[in-house]
């Protein structure tokens, strides 16, 4: 049911009349369309086992983030935003990252959760300080305010996505530190 019930948020997420809407400003495609879409894929992947083994999560994690940087670069962008042809392999495709993305870290040490989000956070940050400090239009779908206001926006939520992944991650780590020099204790059973 919770499955069926994510594939209709997509669904609506993906066409019109929020579809176009969210196509028409690099700004809202980029801050809510592809994160939006890959939450709702690592929403399908909550409480999946079984689909691939320990050492294979490690592949998914690298398929997953090539797709999510496959759809932010320039090009990809603009024939996703031009051509319905290419908008629904994107939406298909950011679906199965969140989901790729979600479903290996699960399986994967915490080392690599923490490097991914720092990994992302880095080239997130890259790309939006291209599309901010660019004198010349990158994407040939958005104006150049658009694409110079996106790549502002973007790294106002990068910077906040960045500090609440290293709070995260502190915790994380601090918490998994108690517990390895913390076992919990079982009392020895008598008779």
């Amino acid at each position: 049911m919770r499955l069926l019930i994510l594939l209709a948020f997509a669904g609506i997420f993906t066409s019109a009349p929020l579809d176009p809407y969210l196509d028409a400003d690099m700004s809202r495609q980029m801050l809510f369309q592809i994160p939006g879409l890959l939450a709702l894929g690592a929403l399908m992947a909550w409480r999946t086992t079984g689909l691939v083994s320990q050492p294979n999560a490690f592949g998914l994690l690298i398929l997953s983030l090539g797709l999510i940087f496959f759809w932010m670069v320039p090009r990809s962008l603009d024939l996703a935003v031009a051509y319905h042809f290419w908008d629904l392999p994107m939406h298909a495709s950011l679906l199965l990252a969140g989901f790729g993305l979600r479903y290996s870290l699960s399986r994967l040490n915490l080392i690599f959760g923490i490097a991914a989000g720092i990994y992302g956070a880095a080239m997130w940050s890259a790309y939006a300080l291209i599309l901010a400090q660019s004198p010349a239009q990158i994407c040939a779908r958005f104006t150049l305010e658009q694409q110079q206001q996106a790549g502002t926006d973007m790294l106002w939520a990068g910077g906040f996505f960045l500090i609440l992944h290293l709070v995260t991650s502190i915790s994380l780590l601090v918490r998994s530190e108690r517990a390895i020099n913390n076992p919990p204790h079982h009392p020895e059973p008598t008779g």
